[in-house]
């Protein structure tokens, strides 16, 4: 903590030297409408929380996973950072609702279920509504059908109930073409399963197969657990979900938001402006500030605000490669 706030005093004197430089040797430029050194306009505003009721905001976009960039211009949008915030929003007696916006194909199964369970604690004393943005899928609908409500874009794809696994046979290109062969010493039959140089064996192809369908019974458990076995009281539009339709879809098809709503994963049409609208019904109060929980609040927002400009933002190549291949020889909620 000490060595954070050293960080961000060296920063913030950084920036500072920033500005001075810049309106000393910038008196020609004076007239400019904008200058990027100088603080944003709600500078003021970002200095100081409300302190009273609020209704938080946790957003949750890209893969799910445990991976953070572990520096100051970490992701705040991350998993890891999502799965904080919730448990600040849980044990801040000033949060009166959440607002769970969640952007995201899927990822891991365990971090899906950590997120999912952290949402399904947290709507037990406050009500959570999820917004769907562009892509909230197999992973991310596991963790959207642990809320109160969901309210979904009808242009949203979702869906995409089911488990995914990939191993990766290069033995034509590595030990055929390259000359390039491993040899396994292990303690069992199944213990190098998986293993590049060489195809799945019956057995293991039957084990991977059982792992697999285990996960997928996990994941429609989860979903009726967090839908079809709701019984809150609020007086806000909902859909219900059969299990019938649950079997029905829950095959791996993705699906719009509209149709969603049609077959019962998701309550509403509508986006964040929607949801909190929706939000403010459940808890009967209007006027009520939104507080981004993902983001650092006070005078560390500000530094970041000041210092986002300075952070590299170099496309990297793992963009294009398919996220399965990022994650190999384990089972994933997600969808590509």
């Amino acid at each position: 903590m000490k060595v954070r706030m050293i960080s961000l005093l060296i920063l913030g004197f950084c920036l500072l030297s920033i500005v001075i430089g810049t309106l000393s040797a910038g008196k020609k430029q004076v007239e400019r409408k904008a200058c990027p050194a100088t603080p944003p306009p709600n500078f003021l505003k970002s200095l100081t929380a409300p302190t009273g009721n609020k209704i938080a905001l946790i957003v949750l976009e890209g893969v799910i996973s445990t991976d953070e960039a572990d520096n100051f211009f970490r992701d705040f949008s991350s998993a890891q950072v999502a799965l904080k915030a919730l448990k600040e929003a849980r044990e801040d007696k000033n949060v009166k609702g959440v607002i769970f916006r969640i952007n995201s194909p899927g990822g891991t199964v365990a971090m899906s279920q950590e997120l999912y369970n952290s949402v399904l604690k947290l709507r037990e004393e406050k009500p959570v509504i999820v917004s769907m943005a562009d892509v909230t899928a197999s992973g991310g609908y596991y963790i959207a059908s642990a809320a109160d409500r969901i309210y979904a874009n009808p242009g949203t794809i979702t869906g995409s109930i089911g488990v995914i696994m990939e191993i990766i046979n290069a033995r034509g290109l590595l030990s055929d073409k390259l000359g390039v062969d491993s040899e396994m010493i292990k303690s069992g039959k199944y213990k190098d399963t998986g293993n590049i140089y060489r195809p799945l064996n019956p057995d293991e192809r039957t084990l991977l197969n059982n792992l697999v369908k285990n996960a997928y019974s996990q994941f429609v458990k989860a979903i009726k657990e967090g839908r079809i076995n709701r019984n809150d009281g609020y007086e806000l539009e909902k859909t219900e979900l059969t299990e019938e339709n649950l079997e029905k879809y829950a095959d791996g098809r993705i699906f719009t938001g509209e149709q969603a709503i049609e077959y019962g994963f998701a309550d509403k049409l509508g986006g964040l402006e929607e949801a909190e609208e929706g939000i403010k019904k459940i808890i009967k109060i209007k006027k009520i500030p939104v507080v981004n929980y993902s983001k650092p609040r006070g005078f560390e927002e500000f530094f970041l605000q000041m210092s986002q400009g300075l952070a590299p933002k170099m496309p990297g190549v793992e963009k294009i490669i398919p996220l399965s291949r990022k994650y190999p020889r384990q089972p994933l909620f997600i969808w590509e």
